[in-house]
């Protein structure tokens, strides 16, 4: 078995232009690049008590004025239900909406519903109808053409699974804990082509080893990306050392891109919380883009200074952000030294 790409302790800088190219935005998570050229967009809502049904489907236009910007995002669907996990998690997390993956002539948008149920949506229909129902938190989403087949993990039961036909979902795989017992809690997968296995951002849950770091007790650089084939279970990690990825994408060129959420966890939000400015267990602003090349090894740092990074979207020449988890206008510490209203959007960065 090949060796992991090993994140170093400094990466090769090579920071790309970006901009942003859409703002205010209600926790924006996947986006998913269309064949005319625009994006559809999943946000998972505000997180405010009055606004429990504030999660949306948008579609976003390219500005034809303007190369590499787009047009106000335009409501494709709403009255989705939004979580707000803060008080079970003691970090600022919202839950709803999460992603939006197309194959096989359709496109599908996967929500986490504790109340009713999860589900995965079909767009299609006006508004989107339910065409597979799930259990638990269902994260990222994706379409497997060998398998035809849709294919999401589940970061509360650490699990990949299945939705084909009108069949029920199929658990492929529970994932390992990791090295130090913490569950693994996959966040995105990605379809390879080459090889016809998939990838699977791991972002390691918690220690649960000290009451008092309660929220925000992870181990430093625990998390991987790991290749899962799902004809024989075969698993080998494929990049190791990354702290608390996210958002997975496949270049053509070999070029795995991969969000880091933050550099470090401090200051949860407890219960006492009562708005105070604080970065709730995620520093605020210390997110990054990486490069792994798989056919070199070479780990490149293409962007920093983040707002907890989500999803990633590749388009033409560049790829696409989400930025901004959290409850909506919660005021956050910025770097240097300010306080900022939360907000979502979403960032283009030219890529080399």
């Amino acid at each position: 078995m090949p060796m992991p790409i090993l994140i170093p302790a400094h990466p090769a800088p090579n920071l790309r232009p970006s901009s942003i190219v859409a703002q205010g935005l209600l926790n924006p998570r996947g986006l998913c690049l269309q064949s005319d050229g625009s994006l559809l967009m999943a946000e998972a809502g505000s997180g405010l008590p009055d606004q429990s049904f504030s999660g949306r489907i948008s579609r976003l236009r390219p500005d034809p004025d303007m190369p590499g910007a787009y047009l106000p995002p335009e409501i494709v669907a709403d009255g989705f239900r939004s979580m707000n996990l803060q008080a079970r998690m003691l970090r600022d997390e919202i839950m709803g909406l999460s992603d939006i993956a197309c194959g096989d002539g359709r496109c599908l948008v996967s929500q986490t519903n504790y109340v009713e149920g999860s589900k995965i949506l079909d767009l299609q229909y006006r508004p989107p109808e339910p065409v597979f129902n799930s259990r638990g938190n269902l994260n990222s989403l994706c379409y497997h053409p060998v398998r035809r087949s849709w294919l999401a993990v589940k970061p509360d039961t650490n699990q990949l699974v299945e939705f084909k036909g009108d069949k029920e979902e199929r658990v492929l795989f529970d994932l390992p804990d990791l090295g130090l017992g913490q569950e693994a809690v996959p966040v995105t997968l990605v379809y390879e082509p080459a090889t016809a296995a998939v990838l699977i951002s791991l972002f390691s849950g918690e220690l649960h080893s000290d009451p008092a770091r309660r929220g925000i007790d992870f181990a430093e650089r625990a998390g991987q990306v790991i290749r899962v084939w799902l004809h024989s279970g075969r698993i080998e990690v494929l990049i190791d050392g990354l702290q608390l990825p996210t958002g997975l994408a496949l270049s053509q060129d070999g070029q795995v891109l991969v969000l880091e959420l933050c550099d470090r966890l401090l200051q949860p939000l407890l219960p006492s919380w009562a708005g105070e400015c604080l970065h709730g267990g995620f520093a605020r602003f210390s997110g990054r883009l990486l490069s792994c090349s798989l056919n070199t090894g070479q780990v490149t740092l293409l962007a920093q200074h983040l707002d907890t990074p989500s999803n990633l979207c590749l388009v033409p020449g560049a790829v696409l952000i989400s930025e901004g988890m959290g409850l909506t206008g919660r005021p956050l510490p910025t770097p240097d030294n300010g306080v900022a209203a939360l907000s979502g959007q979403v960032r283009r960065v030219q890529l080399p």
